[in-house]
């Protein structure tokens, strides 16, 4: 007698069923954009019912703002880097985890779709601002205040040397990946630009 494998029960937990439509809408959106997706082939990747997707997501344009939102959560401000005192150490550690982060294919996917996409989704670019750029700019505004009250550097702008340092640190690197000029960044290659922009930052304001 032939044995017959049943199937494993797929949880209906909320949690778990907003993951696989996320997971299958995302996998829609990076292989097609906005535009050309289908909802259609969301569901069969989804393989639940329809209702029950347009019950979490009732359109495509609510399943990409969840999916960008799903992606910028990802990023944490936490890090062993956050231990070090030093101007130099910490902010070689936090460019070194910013620089991993935000050049994963995931996120250079966003980027592309805030160009594509900006214009007629303006959320693309505040969902980013809201969960990324304003909590990197806010963690190292208060650090470069935090060194020059120490005396340890001179930063009469803090919140605007912390623009001009993100713009140093990662928005070439963004740049780069988003338009394919450069090959993917590995662990060295982000160690060494992490630490020549550290010193070329520090160079110009060291106390």
């Amino acid at each position: 007698m032939a044995v017959v494998e049943s199937k494993a029960p797929v949880s209906r937990k909320p949690a778990v069923v907003r993951q696989r439509i996320l997971d299958a809408a995302q996998a829609e959106f990076t292989a097609h954009g906005f535009a050309a997706a289908s909802t259609n082939r969301i569901l069969e990747r989804f393989g639940g019912s329809k209702p029950t997707m347009f019950r979490y997501y009732p359109t495509k344009k609510a399943l990409f703002a969840a999916v960008v939102e799903r992606i910028a959560q990802g990023w944490s401000g936490d890090g062993p880097w956050r231990a070090c005192a030093a101007p130099e150490p910490w902010l070689t550690g936090f460019t070194m985890h910013a620089a991993a982060w935000i050049t994963r294919d995931e996120n250079i996917f966003v980027g592309r779709m805030a160009i594509a996409e900006g214009t007629a989704f303006p959320e693309v670019g505040a969902i980013y601002r809201n969960l990324v750029t304003e909590p990197m700019q806010h963690l190292l505004a208060g650090q470069l205040a935090s060194w020059t009250a120490q005396g340890l550097l001179a930063c009469a702008d803090a919140p605007g040397d912390a623009v001009r340092f993100l713009d140093l640190a990662l928005s070439g690197l963004v740049s780069r990946q988003l338009y394919a000029v450069a090959p993917p960044l590995d662990d060295r290659a982000i160690a060494v630009h992490a630490a020549e922009v550290v010193a070329l930052f520090l160079r110009g304001r060291a106390r």
